[in-house]
């Protein structure tokens, strides 16, 4: 009978070990960024303003603003949107949607296409037709490179007093895709 307590505790111990040594998987989530970018990361924390997230490639804690997050899918399927996506049926080099703007936190998350610049054109009359056509000349200049927002890092006004005004106006234009490589022959 006591023989028959060791076998049975020696094969309970024996089978027992594998259980012990199974690593436990980690599920991931999906984020979908504003930018169309998709992130397959393990989320660890969502606050009213930001998510946190551990990079499984780099294996460290990351920080995003909600703003910047169209969706998130969980590991369970559960579905969480925080923003509405952006409308990415323009045409392509169409100036008119290219969006100009001096605050850096719009730009975050997005590709650095180039540098931009512009100046008005000589028949402007006022100082407000003047910065508006050294803008919509900037605008046309990111649409040739493909992008969609334009972040201003230089304006200067010039003019004024019986002079013709000019305004000169420099920036960096972000796209949503990253810049295309030329190909060499």
């Amino acid at each position: 009978m006591k023989m028959k307590k060791i076998i049975i505790a020696g094969l309970a111990l024996l089978f027992s070990i594998p259980l012990l040594a199974q690593e436990e998987s980690v599920e991931l989530d999906t984020i979908y960024m504003l930018g169309r970018r998709k992130l397959i990361v393990e989320i660890r924390n969502i606050s009213s303003a930001s998510l946190r997230y551990r990079d499984a490639e780099k294996n460290e804690i990351i920080v995003l603003q909600r703003k910047q997050i169209q969706k998130v899918i969980f590991s369970n399927g559960r579905k969480e949107v925080f923003n509405k996506p952006v409308m990415m049926m323009v045409e392509e080099g169409n100036w008119k949607t290219v969006i100009v703007t001096d605050r850096k936190d719009d730009v975050t998350g997005l590709y650095e296409l180039g540098e931009v610049n512009a100046k008005s054109s000589a028949g402007s009359r006022s100082a407000k037709s003047a910065k508006k056509s050294a803008v919509i000349r900037l605008q046309k200049k990111a649409a040739g490179l493909g992008g969609m927002i334009v972040l201003i890092t230089k304006e200067e006004s010039i003019g004024g007093f019986g002079e013709p005004p000019t305004y000169q106006v420099e920036g960096i234009a972000y796209g949503y895709e990253p810049p295309k490589k030329e190909e060499t022959n």
